[in-house]
């Protein structure tokens, strides 16, 4: 094998002693990760997401926004469709201190002219009919540009031309005649996070996009979605919807079954819906997982690994290590919210259900108020100990402030709604890795007996005890892995 340009090539040797030049991927090639993939990038539903944003992109005046829970590829997808229109991405990522001129602001602020005279080289892009012969995009020709719909901005550096806009009170208009000129799309990133009255005032000057002929894509998490309309009754009809929602089983075994063979792994289907399942519906913890149990794997020539399939026992390494490494935000996250305020005055486990609650199946990421009644009450008849449902409906009105206090953000309660979302549907993830449900037990639910378990060890008896339940009803927890259960010897 030689090493080049920072990848192992295949080794094999032509007459003369060159290369023959084929790259051997790594795990981190076929699985990245982070970022959008480029060998197991997988098309949704036939690709029908790609479509809806293609079609709303190319359609003049459109408002297209991407909705969806977090991780669930909604960057991936308008990376993936962008440069099929020959569009390179301007983004905003909005938070609460934005004002409404420091919004449009950020746009101009990442502005890259020579990434974007690049990308119009590369796709065949002709801007002289837009910025003139002899032109040449860059902040002297932004300055001229503005100065057509009235900003006058002096300085002739560019430090002097961004020091000037950074004073200057911005709109919407002011972009326009970029956003026209330029094969560039605007991206709004995380719109819910700005204030409503910034928000409102943004939503209402979209108005002059759409006037105009310029389309607009906006990426957020779901049960925001419909405050674009409440913002501008203008908007209606002009904005489409693409939601992007919990990936379904089918589509995440995808990633593994094309990527495992690129590295010369092996893997049944059971691994390969096993890996789907655990996933929680997030292609990126999918694209985790498979990219450490690949690293684990000696895939020298000769290993006794090599070429062999995928057990469970790596799968489920593998999930534990992820959880642990990449998502142990999420400890402190749950002890947290699971203590909940004024734990010592409460009589009831019941921001432990409310947590537990989401990681039954099927798995949601919004709960109306009685299905999440009725799982609470499932994981409380493993206890035998009812929740009143006031001790619940006081739970989530106090959801709201208990996270902001303790900066978490993790369930928001739209009480008007009566509907629980989680906002962070990685949280799952860990919480059914931490608990020891992945791959050993049939449902989450068996494995939520672990919380209610006491085990008492005495010379070499095993006592077993379930509050509320007749010991003979009593499986042996799978996730011990010291002992086992057969079906014809119960006692074992």
């Amino acid at each position: 094998r030689r090493l080049c340009g920072g990848r192992w090539r295949c080794g094999h040797v032509r007459a003369g002693g060159s290369c023959c030049g084929v790259i051997r991927l790594e795990p981190t090639d076929v699985f990245p990760a982070v970022g959008k993939p480029t060998h197991t990038y997988v098309e949704r539903d036939s690709g029908e997401n790609e479509k809806k944003l293609k079609l709303g992109l190319l359609n003049p005046g459109q408002i297209c926004l991407v909705t969806g829970p977090s991780k669930t590829g909604k960057t991936s997808l308008y990376r993936q469709v962008l440069p099929e229109i020959k569009r390179k991405e301007i983004i905003v990522r909005c938070s609460g201190e934005l004002t409404s001129s420091q919004f449009w602001l950020s746009a101009l602020e990442n502005l890259n002219f020579e990434s974007i005279a690049e990308k119009s080289e590369k796709w065949g892009v002709n801007l002289s009919s837009n910025i003139g012969v002899n032109g040449e995009i860059g902040w002297p020709w932004l300055v001229k540009v503005l100065s057509s719909v009235g900003l006058q901005i002096g300085g002739s550096s560019d430090f002097e031309i961004r020091k000037e806009l950074a004073r200057s009170k911005l709109s919407a208009k002011h972009l326009i005649p970029l956003l026209s000129s330029l094969p560039v799309q605007l991206v709004i990133e995380d719109f819910h996070y700005l204030s409503e009255q910034v928000k409102k005032e943004v939503f209402q000057q979209w108005k002059g996009f759409i006037d105009e002929g310029v389309s607009v894509l906006v990426v957020s998490t779901t049960h925001h979605a419909a405050d674009i309309a409440r913002a501008n009754a203008d908007l209606s009809g002009r904005t489409r919807f693409i939601d992007v929602e919990q990936w379904d089983q089918k589509d995440l075994a995808e990633i593994p079954k094309r990527g495992f063979p690129l590295l010369g792994i092996k893997a049944t289907d059971r691994i390969y819906s096993h890996l789907a399942k655990e996933s929680v519906g997030l292609p990126i913890i999918t694209q985790q997982i498979c990219q450490e149990i690949s690293a684990n794997r000696d895939m020298s020539p000769g290993s006794r690994t090599r070429g062999t399939n995928v057990q469970l026992e790596e799968a489920i390494k593998a999930q534990t290590y992820v959880a642990k490494n990449m998502y142990a935000n999420h400890k402190g996250d749950y002890e947290q919210l699971s203590t909940g305020p004024r734990k010592g005055a409460r009589k009831h486990a019941t921001y432990e259900k409310i947590l537990a609650s989401f990681a039954l199946e099927p798995l949601k990421f919004a709960l109306k108020f009685h299905e999440l009644i009725e799982r609470i009450n499932r994981l409380s008849a493993l206890e035998n100990q009812k929740i009143p449902t006031g001790s619940i409906t006081s739970a989530l009105n106090a959801l709201g402030g208990f996270q902001e206090r303790n900066k978490l953000s993790l369930l928001d309660w739209h009480k008007s709604e009566r509907v629980l979302y989680i906002i962070e549907p990685s949280f799952l993830f860990y919480l059914r890795q931490e608990i020891g449900s992945a791959g050993l037990a049939d449902n989450f639910e068996e494995a939520l007996r672990k919380i209610f378990l006491t085990i008492d060890t005495k010379l070499s008896d095993l006592k077993l005890q379930v509050k509320g339940m007749p010991m003979e009803t009593v499986k042996l927890p799978l996730f011990m892995p010291e002992y086992s259960q057969t079906d014809d010897d119960d006692e074992s």
